[in-house]
């Protein structure tokens, strides 16, 4: 190449002036949203109210086969549990258990656990 398509010294210092600003911002922010994510996790989870059935169970193609859950709500997302067909849901606002009606059982689901398991795997 030719020196005309280098830049000047004091071009270069700016640009990596941008670059470590930016850089250092990400950071920042990457730092902000590790520490803060359990957080705002437990209170999503303390927020849910629901009852519901599992309508069914299938490997989504769009999400990379991943296990996906429908619920009889119409709610779809990737299999949070190991859940069964017709298993009745339930969760009350305020609490972090789970309840799994299942053939006459009824199974806890502890959803701060769950998530405590999920996170460590990553």
């Amino acid at each position: 190449m030719q020196d005309f398509h280098k830049l000047d010294k004091e071009t270069q210092k700016s640009i990596r002036i941008f670059f470590a600003i930016f850089s250092i911002f990400i950071l920042i922010i990457s730092v902000y949203n590790y520490y803060n994510e359990e957080k705002s996790v437990k209170k999503k989870i303390l927020n849910e109210n629901y009852n519901r059935i599992v309508d069914s169970i299938y490997n989504n193609r769009e999400e990379h086969n991943f296990t996906y859950v429908k619920y009889s709500d119409g709610r779809k997302e990737s299999m949070p549990y190991e859940y069964n067909l017709k298993d009745s849901l339930s969760k009350k606002k305020g609490d972090s258990i789970e309840y799994i009606y299942r053939n006459g059982r009824i199974l806890q689901n502890n959803l701060f656990e769950a998530y405590r398991n999920f996170r460590t795997k990553k």
